[in-house]
């Protein structure tokens, strides 16, 4: 987690100082409430940033591990099995889908898939959406679209067309000077001196959404063109 905080502060100098870890009592009296052992990409993050994520972690809530204990200490019938271990809650009053890691779903180096499910009973049947690849990615790609994105004045979001990849656009991106973060590796993250962007890939599935951000409005002009006449990417309807 610490390669993330360090990502974040190259875009926002100072960022570390508004992050606070959990304490390890916290992280105990957690593991109590859950009747197992935590796991260790999750103990990662609480550490740097379970008890404020500063911006990154804005749009979720109650997941400070204090708050993820009342819910397993208060567990009803509502709560999915334990086989999911729930990370960041959502804030919609009305109709909320929380964040849960799926125990019995590896992704890569000790990390698992992140799915939201809703509140209600046997909702984890019925209504569980695979979202995220692993924790640590979603991580990545929220820090990109909510902490980095944000700090370029000039933004462009594209849909996937029918032909073109991933690969087949990281390659482009490269040849106009972005360089591809090593990680994450199912979705991917680019930086130039001037620019920055991110492509999201959906869990299992080939589609993609990408992102980009330059100080220039010029210069984003001129990638748009080269990118809409090399590609069939399409400009999303929705404003970055």
């Amino acid at each position: 987690m610490r390669e993330l905080i360090t990502l974040l502060e190259r875009y926002v100098p100072g960022y570390s100082s508004q992050v606070q870890g959990a304490s390890d009592w916290s992280l105990d009296n957690l593991e109590e409430a859950f009747g197992q052992p935590l796991p260790e990409v999750y103990q990662d993050f609480a550490r740097e940033m379970g008890k404020n994520g500063g911006a990154l972690l804005g749009h979720v809530d109650a997941y400070d591990p204090f708050d993820v204990a009342d819910k397993y200490q208060l567990a009803t019938e509502d709560n999915p099995p334990r086989r999911f271990f729930f990370v960041f809650g959502d804030p919609d009053p009305l109709s909320p889908s929380h964040y849960w890691l799926d125990l019995e779903a590896p992704s890569e180096d000790g990390d698992f898939q992140v799915v939201r499910i809703p509140l209600f009973p046997d909702a984890w049947k019925t209504k569980l959406d695979r979202r995220y690849f692993s924790f640590r990615e979603m991580l990545y790609i929220w820090a990109m679209e909510r902490v980095c994105l944000p700090c370029f004045p000039h933004r462009l979001l594209y849909q996937q067309g029918e032909t073109t990849t991933a690969e087949e656009l990281a390659r482009y991106l490269e040849k106009m000077g972005f360089v591809r973060l090593p990680y994450p590796r199912n979705s991917m993250l680019f930086e130039r001196d001037d620019a920055a962007a991110g492509l999201y890939r959906a869990l299992n599935s080939s589609r993609f959404e990408f992102h980009v951000g330059m100080r220039s409005p010029d210069k984003l002009k001129h990638f748009q063109a080269v990118l809409e006449d090399n590609t069939d990417l399409k400009k999303s309807i929705w404003e970055p």
